[in-house]
């Protein structure tokens, strides 16, 4: 059988083919860019697969598996692909520089690609330059918006940006935690990237607003971006510190790096809120997940391709009203569901200004600013 080599530079660490006509099939490259060219683009090339359909961009910082973001969006290409025929890939820069990434849509198109979900902020430069190559090509990114070397939005009809209001999701978990019981919290996020931001923010806004509401004033914040999403013995010595200075509950935002921090709660008797998916099962100390829906969301937007229904051109925002966010797995034990499913509503409704009074990722430059009246936050940079 023939097949088509495609050079892939500098750039492949991780790529995954998998298709619902063939057993999977993995290439996971080798120390450098062209062993992993060698050993990756046969089989994206080959003639009795035909190439992915799909494809999914991940950044150089996060993992597929990362039992979050990645794995969420993952999920729901898989679940499409399988259930439809097609076959589908992931792809991972060795660098997020402009140049790698446009490389690495250069080299999902070469392999078949007709769908690409774009995965990270971090590539909101080179997506620009990639939905502009290709016209014929559709495209979702998620959590930011494609923009040009002069920083304006470049929305072709053949991208859909797609965000979620994660602020809204962390706002439920603050609150819950303090209506738990809870007065020593943490919020421990990867890199200070917008979504990241975002779910700092809202957290910090519930445990406000719980604190305001139950007339508190001994209810204290620990606040931290750890610059990376990387589960390092770094990291679970800081999450580690923070359990044994006192803080009861940290909220971690950061895809694999909640590891470290889930052992750290289960070295130290603290527990964790995790994020983007349900984490329940990645660890007991796990008492609830601040999810966004992204399983869903990436199935849906898949079908409304095959079905000749995708609106490309626009940005598109999921909130409490959408159902595009929530809390799972909660195991809380004084915080009950019927409360839950109030403050739900009410956020779903703006009841009162209460979703809109959450601060966002535009709104202060610094967790510092955020105006605090009953909880103390302390920002460790």
């Amino acid at each position: 059988m023939k097949k088509k080599v495609f050079t892939v530079l500098s750039l492949v660490v991780v790529f995954a083919f998998l298709s619902a006509c063939a057993p999977q099939a993995t290439a996971t490259a080798a120390a450098s860019a062209e062993e992993a060219a060698e050993e990756a683009a046969p089989a994206a090339a080959s003639e009795t697969t035909g190439g992915g359909d799909i494809a999914l961009l991940i950044s150089a910082a996060g993992t597929l598996d990362d039992r979050a973001f990645n794995q969420g969006c993952w999920t729901g290409v898989k679940k499409f692909g399988d259930e439809n025929g097609l076959s589908y890939m992931y792809y991972q820069p060795v660098e997020d520089t402009v140049e790698a990434q446009v490389t690495l849509c250069d080299t999902a198109v070469k392999a078949g690609a007709k769908f690409i979900i774009i995965n990270s902020d971090q590539f909101k430069a080179a997506a620009s330059e990639m939905v502009t190559a290709y016209p014929d090509v559709t495209f979702i990114i998620f959590d930011t918006v494609p923009i040009d070397e002069d920083g304006n939005q470049v929305l072709t009809p053949n991208v859909l940006a797609i965000q979620f209001a994660e602020q809204q999701s962390t706002f439920l978990a603050g609150y819950a935690a303090v209506k738990d019981g809870y007065r020593k919290l943490g919020f421990m996020g990867g890199m200070a990237v917008p979504a990241v931001v975002r779910f700092g923010y809202g957290f910090v806004w519930g445990i406000e607003t719980a604190c305001k509401e139950l007339g508190l004033d001994d209810v204290e914040i620990m606040y931290n971006y750890s610059g990376d999403f990387k589960p390092t013995p770094e990291n679970q010595a800081r999450a580690a510190s923070w359990f044994q200075g006192g803080t009861e509950i940290i909220h971690v935002a950061a895809g694999p790096m909640g590891a470290s921090v889930f052992a750290a709660a289960e070295q130290n008797n603290g527990v964790v809120i995790g994020v983007d998916s349900d984490q329940s099962a990645e660890s007991p100390t796990i008492i609830t997940s601040a999810i966004k829906d992204l399983e869903t969301v990436t199935y849906n937007s898949l079908q409304a391709w095959q079905d000749g229904t995708f609106e490309g051109g626009k940005i598109v925002l999921y909130t409490a009203k959408e159902n595009g966010v929530a809390l799972a797995s909660m195991k809380f034990k004084n915080f009950t569901q019927a409360e839950y499913d109030d403050l739900y509503q009410r956020l779903a409704d703006d009841v009162d200004g209460i979703s809109a009074a959450i601060p966002t990722d535009t709104d202060y430059e610094s967790p510092e600013q955020i105006p605090l009246t009953c909880a103390k936050l302390t920002y460790v940079q």
